[in-house]
């Protein structure tokens, strides 16, 4: 008897990534996504003909060689090598006109030219030698030291989060913070580091070139007995609050893309001075800002800035917390949704399991689970 198809809840990268792994794999697989467009996330969208991201800044870069030969194959080729600044002020007293365009990461070499340096050394030399702490403020406290956290860190941290970082996890820290001291300019040091011209859109579309998709279709554990009816198994790629009907049992942290289309007089024009630009001071109440015509080279007599506003009720950051009491409820969550279930239940990607991971982990996380998927399913 033939098999039933394989249904994967939502269509951004991990979503995509497995349905289209399956399906090379000789699976019928259908992807059911909420909303109209694929994506997730991720996705890009233009203003007056500007090429933007109203979900925030989004850079492939991944050191997976597996990952890099899959995007690859979807047209994810052309390099980029993304350098973010932060502005910061050095004292209370300073205006507008007097803050500083520093690299982010910190580095050592801009810090020494600073009045503030004799104290930033005096701080590091006291460090131990290896980070510790387990909540984020002790942890990058004892990267960096008092002065540069209150510079860089603290404030850019309550506002992104709503919480002081005292009461964060210290769990993301290595990933999201770090000292340099070699000079390296890049954001990232991964060895492969890609921004599409016309955003990821048209990547994630060929990766589900093959792919049965259907799209404005809400699923959720009120579905379970019509699901196990008409598929095999179903991979959930949705946050799980969100598809048990339980808004409120998982903490998240969404922004919202303030995004304003302004002229230029050439057609390469740009209003900031990078990318991406950090705000860090309690004095604005957006985190950075973020304007993607640096990171697409779009030649075009415009382009958009967007302020990067934090705190809107939307599910892009999960909250790690110290004590790592979300995460217990997630997994919660999830048995209490594979036993609504009467066939194979699958978690994965960044909503699902709760986790602050980048592009190319939703892409690890889509092979894994594609991989469990056809073994099981394969007998």
């Amino acid at each position: 008897m033939k098999k039933r198809p394989i249904a994967v809840v939502g269509a951004g990268w991990t979503g995509s990534v497995a349905g289209r792994l399956l399906a090379d794999a000789g699976f019928a697989v259908e992807v059911l996504e909420k909303t109209g467009v694929v994506g997730g996330h991720s996705r890009a969208e233009t203003m007056n003909g500007v090429v933007y991201e109203p979900n925030g800044a989004h850079i492939f870069h991944t050191s997976n060689a597996e990952v890099n030969r899959f995007v690859n194959a979807h047209g994810l080729t052309r390099p980029y090598d993304h350098q973010v600044l932060t502005e910061v002020y050095l004292s209370p007293d300073d205006d507008d006109r007097e803050s500083r365009l520093l690299s982010w990461p910190p580095q050592v070499s801009e810090l020494r030219e600073l009045p503030i340096w004799p104290t930033v050394e005096r701080e590091l030399a006291g460090l131990p030698p290896v980070p510790v702490g387990k909540n984020f403020e002790d942890f990058v406290v004892s990267m960096m030291g008092r002065t540069l956290y209150d510079l860089f860190i603290k404030d850019y941290t309550a506002k992104q989060w709503g919480r002081p970082a005292a009461e964060l996890s210290a769990m993301f820290a290595p990933k999201r913070v770090e000292l340099r001291r070699d000079g390296h300019r890049g954001l990232f040091r991964d060895r492969w580091q890609y921004f599409p011209p016309n955003g990821v859109n048209e990547v994630i579309e060929s990766v589900l070139s093959t792919v049965a998709v259907t799209l404005d279709c809400e699923i959720s554990v009120d579905d379970a007995h019509d699901l196990a009816r008409s598929y095999e198994a179903v991979i959930i790629t949705a946050a799980l609050d969100d598809f048990a009907r339980r808004p409120g049992e998982l903490e998240w942290r969404g922004v919202e893309m303030v995004s304003r289309h302004s002229s230029t007089a050439a057609l390469s024009g740009v209003l900031t001075p990078a990318y991406v630009t950090n705000r860090p001071s309690a004095r604005v109440p957006y985190t950075r800002t973020v304007e993607t015509k640096h990171a697409t080279g779009q030649q075009i007599g415009g382009t958009v800035v967007s302020q990067e506003m934090p705190g809107a009720a939307r599910r892009h950051y999960p909250v790690l917390t110290a004590d790592g009491a979300n995460e217990l409820r997630n997994a919660e969550l999830a048995d209490e949704i594979a036993a609504c279930f009467d066939i194979p239940v699958y978690f994965a990607g960044r909503l699902a399991t709760y986790r602050y991971i980048n592009q190319d982990e939703a892409i690890a996380d889509a092979m894994a689970v594609a991989g469990r998927v056809a073994a099981d399913l394969s007998g």
